[in-house]
């Protein structure tokens, strides 16, 4: 199918959110959260004490027992935003205007900052389109619950997060210069309960809303996380349409856009622990062998190696709750292949992505687990925290972890760019960007 040129053109739009006003915002900190999905039940309650304004309240509320299809945790929700509005605890910003949010952070005693911007993007006509790709399959139940969210509160409280490329930095060099000369004015500035410090600048200049408009008209956008908000606001979209419901503006959605080449662009691995099924170290070894060069090593030496032995090759660090650990390196690594087998990997870069090596030849192949297995996580608990995770196999609550190292970002947009979809838990972009800074309402 030949593109026409609307499609391939990505529309960004300055808006005017709802933001927390006047001595509310006083307390932001206390108001905003992480996206809904890595919310516990005890961070949930932990985000409802700290006020009765905060935004989990709005974007993942509490279930009740008595709840009905008239009164639950979505009609709540849109309750509570209008009850918000009309207190004054959320004020509509009078200037269309884009926020450039800044977030700088830690990450083994080295300083990261990242920087993008929130505006609104205009959603595509079809899934056939130029304009944005994701590279992770979704699940039809955490739609379901976004989509009685949007429908019962009409608004989106949190971004999905895209990345682009930014050839020659300009984007990026538009975004910093509007801070350093003042165009950029900062509304909100703290640091989260992780350390991590947040900045939100309004820019309502018209002159740079154009540049960075013209910038990316011509650019495609890779959704980091929040697939399944994005797919949920396309739904959503065509169900407005379908049933020509009135004053709604469902066209476009809330995202935030990173340049990907700047050093703050931060993906962390998720590691994959084994819980529930016992794996006899000696066996296993025997049966990696013909994939897997391996060297034993200690557990608190684990990590620092399999980093090192990831720069040349795919690796994993298995660590065994019988106190034994390993370096795993495939011996079928893309340096290693003839001509024809490259050539075969590079048609499909999923084939050499360090996840699906270990889902192929590690957890199917060595430990037997089926890809239903692997989608429901009978077998498979995932780990963000590898120093706690390596502390959970020492005391014996896991079987085995296998250590990954990250996902690159250019793999990521390549993937994507072929509408190819990773294993569950690939990426895990660091970090999160906070709920509540600026909320988009739908209605007109």
């Amino acid at each position: 199918m030949n593109k026409t040129e609307k499609e391939f053109k990505t529309t960004v739009l300055p808006f005017k959110p709802y933001i927390y006003s006047g001595r509310f915002a006083d307390n932001i900190k206390d108001l905003v959260a992480p996206p809904y999905d890595v919310i516990s039940k005890e961070l949930q309650g932990d985000l409802y004490a700290r006020s009765r304004y905060n935004i989990v309240r709005l974007e993942f509320g509490k279930e009740s027992a008595g709840d009905n299809e008239k009164e639950n945790k979505y009609t709540r929700a849109g309750s509570l935003f209008k009850e918000w509005i009309n207190k004054g605890v959320l004020k509509a910003e009078s200037d269309n205007s884009i926020y450039i949010y800044t977030q700088t952070f830690n990450i083994e005693n080295v300083s990261y900052e990242r920087i993008g911007f929130l505006s609104l993007f205009m959603l595509p006509e079809s899934q056939d389109n130029n304009s944005i790709y994701g590279h992770e399959a979704t699940l039809s139940k955490p739609k379901e619950d976004r989509f009685k969210l949007i429908d019962a509160a009409k608004a989106n409280f949190s971004p999905i997060f895209s990345v682009f490329e930014d050839k020659n930095s300009v984007v990026l060099n538009i975004l910093k210069k509007s801070i350093k000369d003042g165009i950029a004015e900062k509304l909100f500035d703290f640091n989260d309960e992780n350390g991590i410090n947040n900045v939100l600048y309004r820019v309502n200049s018209i002159n740079i809303i154009g540049l960075i408009q013209n910038e990316m008209g011509d650019k495609s956008v890779y959704i980091a996380d929040g697939h399944h908000r994005f797919e949920t606001c396309i739904n959503f979209r065509d169900y407005v349409k379908k049933q020509a419901i009135k004053g709604i503006n469902a066209d476009s959605c809330l995202m935030y856009f990173a340049p990907s080449n700047q050093d703050g662009l931060v993906i962390l691995p998720t590691h994959r622990g084994i819980k529930g099924k016992s794996i006899d170290t000696q066996n296993f070894l025997k049966i990696i062998k013909e994939d897997f060069n391996y060297q034993e090593t200690s557990l608190d030496g684990l990590l620092k190696e399999n980093k090192k032995a990831g720069k040349n090759s795919v690796s994993f660090g298995f660590a065994h709750k019988m106190g034994r650990g390993f370096i795993l390196s495939f011996k079928n690594a893309p340096d290693n292949q003839d001509n024809k087998n490259k050539d075969k990997s590079d048609n499909n870069p999923l084939e050499k992505l360090d996840v699906s090596i270990l889902q192929e030849y590690i957890l199917k192949k060595a430990l037997n687990i089926t890809q239903e297995e692997i989608d429901t996580q009978k077998y498979l608990v995932y780990e963000k925290d590898a120093k706690k995770a390596l502390e959970k196999v020492k005391n014996g609550n896991l079987e085995a972890i296998f250590f990954m190292n990250p996902t690159k970002i250019e793999d990521v947009v390549k993937i994507a760019s072929l509408n190819l979809r990773m294993p569950q838990k690939s990426t895990y972009f660091y970090p999160k960007i906070i709920s509540g800074l600026v909320i988009n309402p739908l209605i007109k």
